[in-house]
């Protein structure tokens, strides 16, 4: 099993967050909504990575991010088994100038109570969790 460094982040404009669905076969989580993240590449600090891929994927060029905590999951990733290794972030945006880049085929805005009404993965309902977003009842229930 190999491990993958990745980055995620809540963005966060006017009470509500951004998620986006994938536009990948291949990625780990599928039918699920995710954050916007990705794989940090060689050479690339966390921090830069968690910026590349938030103007790559939803296309803003956040200016600040705050580094929240870590998280991992053992699931299928690019046709393997793998240990994912998410380095978690939060930045808030003043305006919902999200638009779908590379990987996402489609951006959501979601209220705290919309975020029920999507499949969430592991470890994002973990995220939301830390971040008051859903219950501990919610967080042990499959989110639909």
């Amino acid at each position: 099993m190999r491990n993958v460094l990745v980055v995620a982040i809540i963005i966060k404009s006017k009470e509500k967050y951004l998620f986006i669905k994938q536009n990948k076969k291949d990625g780990a989580f599928q039918g699920c909504l995710h954050t916007v993240g990705g794989k940090i590449e060689e050479n690339e600090t966390p921090e830069e990575a968690i910026k590349r891929e938030t103007l790559e994927e939803v296309n803003i060029d956040i200016k600040e991010v705050t580094p929240l905590d870590f998280d991992s999951e053992i699931t299928m990733y690019k046709g393997e088994k793998s240990q994912l290794i998410a380095l978690r972030y939060v930045a808030e945006v003043q305006d919902f100038c999200a638009k779908p880049g590379s990987d996402a085929k489609e951006v959501l805005w979601l209220s705290k109570d919309e975020l029920l009404e999507y499949k969430q993965n592991p470890m994002t309902k973990r995220f939301l969790y830390k971040l008051g977003l859903i219950t501990q009842e919610e967080l042990k229930n499959d989110l639909r």
